[in-house]
């Protein structure tokens, strides 16, 4: 797929993910307390660049909009848009039994909590893109819930990106 030539992004996917924001397994089965879980691990915001609160409000401010942030594969992408300046953060949470989504009955096997200001726009945008584009079907979804450890898991996205 060759997503840096071939879309011109800023930053990749695995260059946002570190192996200390993937939590496998995720803890939380419940839609917030699992976005909660994630936000918590986002390095900026453990290290008070970002305020939690103010993380929480941004996200729970775009899951009421309309549509909701998970895919029809059981991905969920919720995100949100922080004040300037904040830096583009990331974290995934791989939950092999599914978090409940409140949307019917579907289940997210995988979530990935995405922040940032409008100065790191593009990039935003453009891991959202890559994320929709990465897991457009089941194939990788369903390789990370096999996957034991977080480096297995970003070694996984790295090769998906390159291949």
């Amino acid at each position: 797929m060759q997503l840096r030539n071939r879309e011109n992004f800023v930053k990749l996917l695995s260059e946002l993910l570190a192996e200390g924001v993937i939590l496998c397994p995720l803890e939380e089965t419940e839609k917030w307390a699992a976005i909660e879980e994630c936000v918590q691990a986002l390095p900026h915001v453990a290290s008070r660049k970002i305020d939690f609160a103010s993380a929480m409000a941004a996200i729970r401010e775009r899951e009421a909009q309309e549509h909701s942030t998970i895919l029809d594969n059981g991905v969920a992408i919720p995100h949100g848009i922080l004040p300037d300046p904040a830096p583009l953060a990331g974290a995934l949470g791989v939950s092999p039994v599914g978090v409940s989504y409140g949307v019917g009955a579907r289940k997210a096997g995988l979530i990935f909590v995405i922040v940032g200001s409008r100065s790191v726009r593009r990039e935003y945008l453009g891991i959202l893109a890559q994320i929709a584009r990465l897991f457009r079907g089941l194939d990788l979804k369903n390789k990370i819930m096999q996957a034991k450890l977080p480096g297995d898991v970003l070694q996984l996205i790295r090769d998906a990106e390159n291949s």
